[in-house]
């Protein structure tokens, strides 16, 4: 069982569980909302990255001070999602509009402006360091998974954590319970279901993608 967000990030919490957490929130802030959330965690090292690659680019850093700064940023970002650490204000919020740009013509923006600066030597750093940081990354969540299996029974990816985070970014501002165990009335299915098909009427291409 899964949900999908708008981008098609698997999150493998089955419906109930997932909208009878969504549903403490409603209407304040939709599901919708909770998931390009999740998408902006899940983007947060690729925005840091891209952050900071550009800037490394418009000072004309050296091809070894851009690989070391950008690999820096892709990293703290994998290390704050692990701590789930997120005080820096409007951080998520910036992680998740870059989450509606991510993509190809990110690519060519950023080569783009790596060649006009700094030429290739600094574009292919750029890239070899995002590509390193990025299999750290992947490392680091493979023992995450591994730890909560030994934890809860079951594997939990980091994309589960950062639905879970992006719940208790937006309780910790409406003060709703930051507990992520429903109670028996919650996951009920009159108390979920009317959200879920209220989103479901507004967003059928998303809900075509769930499993149940």
């Amino acid at each position: 069982m899964a949900i999908y967000t708008s981008r098609g990030l698997k999150i493998r919490i089955e419906v109930p569980y997932a909208f009878g957490l969504m549903s403490r929130l409603y209407p304040k802030v939709t599901p919708f909302r909770i998931l390009k959330t999740t998408e902006g965690i899940e983007s947060l090292s690729g925005f840091l990255s891209f952050t900071v690659g550009i800037v490394c680019f418009l000072i004309r850093l050296s091809p070894i001070e851009i690989a070391v700064l950008v690999a820096i940023a892709h990293i703290i970002g994998t290390l704050i999602n692990l701590f789930g650490f997120y005080i820096i204000p409007s951080l998520i919020s910036l992680s998740t509009l870059f989450s509606y740009l991510d993509g190809c013509g990110v690519f060519i923006f950023q080569t783009a402006i790596g060649f006009i600066f700094v030429g290739w030597g600094g574009v292919l750093a750029f890239y070899l360091a995002k590509l390193s940081a990025h299999a750290i990354e992947i490392c680091i969540d493979f023992m995450q998974t591994k730890r909560y299996q030994k934890l809860l029974g079951h594997p939990l990816t980091s994309s589960e954590v950062h639905f879970f985070n992006a719940y208790r970014i937006h309780v910790s501002r409406k003060g709703v319970s930051t507990d992520i165990n429903l109670n028996e009335n919650e996951i009920e299915e009159e108390s979920w279901k009317p959200v879920f098909e209220i989103f479901a009427m507004e967003w059928p291409e998303i809900v075509r993608r769930f499993t149940i």
